[in-house]
């Protein structure tokens, strides 16, 4: 009796892996401008790449506040949480293929730009007085 096994998985050969690396590294240099260009605003950007998954996670520092209102304008599924030392706003781009999510300092923004936030974002800014986390998804 002869049993073949049928498989999916392919052999990994340590040039290809190598190779990958390397492309991927000249596709990072194409990205480092954009990111620079960004930092320059103040936004600091770190990106997540996992199976099936991109994350990107943004810092606004008080001199990019100004950009939050239309940052959270571009995105999907979009949900604001009071955290220990500010807000988090969390979302989809891409459709729904990138996760982002923009954390902004409470010391960093006025209260004029956070209301402008809460413009774009459908939430009740009274539930912040009690100091507990509240999330409130987007109309």
């Amino acid at each position: 009796m002869t049993i073949i096994a049928v498989t999916t998985a392919a052999p990994i050969h340590p040039q290809a892996v190598s190779d990958g690396v390397e492309d991927v590294v000249a596709e990072a240099w194409s990205v480092f401008g954009e990111v620079q260009d960004l930092a320059r605003l103040g936004v600091e950007v770190a990106v997540t790449v996992r199976p099936g998954e991109i994350l990107a996670d943004l810092v606004v520092r008080k001199e990019a506040a100004h950009l939050l209102p239309t940052l959270v304008q571009e995105l999907e599924d979009t949900g604001i949480a009071r955290t220990e030392s500010g807000f988090r706003i969390a979302g989809t781009m891409c459709q729904g293929n990138v996760g982002l999510r923009i954390v902004v300092d409470s010391a960093e923004v006025t209260v004029e730009q956070m209301e402008a936030l809460v413009a774009v974002v459908d939430v009740d800014f009274d539930a912040y007085a009690g100091g507990d986390e509240y999330t409130e998804r987007a109309a």
